[in-house]
Parts: C-alpha cells; structure tokens; sequence
C-alpha cells in the first residue's frame, strides 16, 4: 500500500514539474509564411499588411500616391512596431512616412523644378531608419530605430510601386 501511495505521489510531483517546465517556456510566435509579405506582430501573432498598388505621377513632385486616405491595419503610437519578412532580402524593403491629402496617401519621390528643369529624388527624407534581425525561422524581423509618430506608413521593396500599408495611432 505505501508502495502505491508513493507512486502516485511520484507521478502527481513529476506531471505537476512537467507542466510548470511548459508554462515558463516562452510563447512561440506564430510564423509568416508567404515569401515576400510583410506581416506585422499582433500579440504575438503575425499578421500580412495590406498590400496595394501605388500609381506614379505629377508635374511638379513626382510621387507615388495610395487609394484612401488612411491604411486599414491600424497599430499603437508611441510603439516601435515589430515587423516579419520571409524568403527576401529584408534590405530591399524600405519603411516610409506617407501624407494623407485628401482621398489618398501621397510619397513624394522627386521634386521637378519647371523654371530650370531637372528633378531632384527627396524620396530618402521620408525614409524611416530599420533594423533588421535574422530569425531562426529563416525570416528577418524588421523594426524602425525608434518609435513612430502617428501617421500613415507603408514598406515598400525596392524599384516597385507596391507597398505594404499601416496606421499608426488614431484616424483624426
């Protein structure tokens, strides 16, 4: 009887070890897996951006604007925001600082001067500096240097007019 007693005292101390070795592990992260998406982290979780198209133009600034006045995703201000990237090379994809006018968001990319001639690029103004981290997934975590203000962002990979679009902080 005592033999029994001690051996489920045994079993019951090792299934209560057991669990409590799970529970401080630390949470995994969900994983992007569509190359060439970037997903940002909800909790935790990896979620894609929305991914539009951007038509070029003007005559006096050469920019490239966005359908609507503010981007869906919408995340925190005063936050550094984590970013994911998989099956790329992450320093293709650069994060800017779009303007909201009107019924769209607007990167500015040349300024065009009529009077003279020429263009110059202004597009590096807008940029927002990044580090970038490589998982042991094989994906690369991007994450700007410092928070970003509230505003509308958006990553887009180099020579494409495509661009992964969010919000920070609350419409106005």
């Amino acid at each position: 009887m005592i033999k029994k007693d001690c051996l489920a005292i045994a079993l019951v101390l090792a299934s209560f070890m057991w669990s409590a070795s799970l529970s401080a592990r630390p949470q995994q992260k969900t994983v992007p897996e569509e190359v060439g998406i970037v997903y940002y982290s909800d909790s935790g979780i990896f979620k894609p951006l929305d991914k539009e198209s951007a038509a070029e133009g003007g005559r006096s600034n050469y920019a490239a604007r966005v359908n609507r006045a503010h981007a869906t995703v919408r995340l925190p201000s005063g936050q550094l925001g984590l970013f994911s990237v998989c099956g790329v090379d992450p320093t293709r994809f650069k994060l800017y600082k779009f303007k909201s006018e009107g019924n769209s968001r607007t990167l500015t990319i040349a300024r065009n001067n009529m009077l003279i001639g020429g263009s110059k690029v202004v597009i590096s103004k807008s940029e927002i500096p990044l580090s970038i981290k490589r998982e042991e997934s094989g994906c690369f975590t991007l994450t700007p240097r410092k928070a970003l203000d509230d505003g509308e962002f958006g990553f887009s990979p180099l020579e494409s007019m495509d661009a992964f679009m969010f919000g920070v902080g609350d419409i106005k």
